[in-house]
């Protein structure tokens, strides 16, 4: 994994954890989002944080297809090109 896709991981497990109160810690543990407090609210806020910091537009479809915060840096790193 590049560094900078790494970087994108790290800012999206901050992203994520800080809409669910979680610690990026606990995202590592448990990956898959649906384990945690994650809805259609908790999920829509984390994406307009995503797509405002990365200042990107990610198709909802597959944001939503997204179950880990891995999945959502792999589709931020494709929308930045990287």
């Amino acid at each position: 994994m590049s560094e900078i896709v790494e970087e994108i991981g790290q800012t999206v497990l901050t992203v994520i954890g800080d809409v669910l109160g979680c610690s990026p810690q606990d995202l590592r543990e448990q990956p898959v989002l649906a384990a945690h407090d994650w809805d259609s609210i908790t999920s829509l806020e984390a994406l307009a944080q995503l797509e405002s910091g990365f200042g990107v537009k990610l198709q909802l479809r597959d944001f939503h297809a997204a179950r880990t915060a891995d999945e959502m840096a792999a589709l931020i790193a494709k929308a930045l090109n990287r």
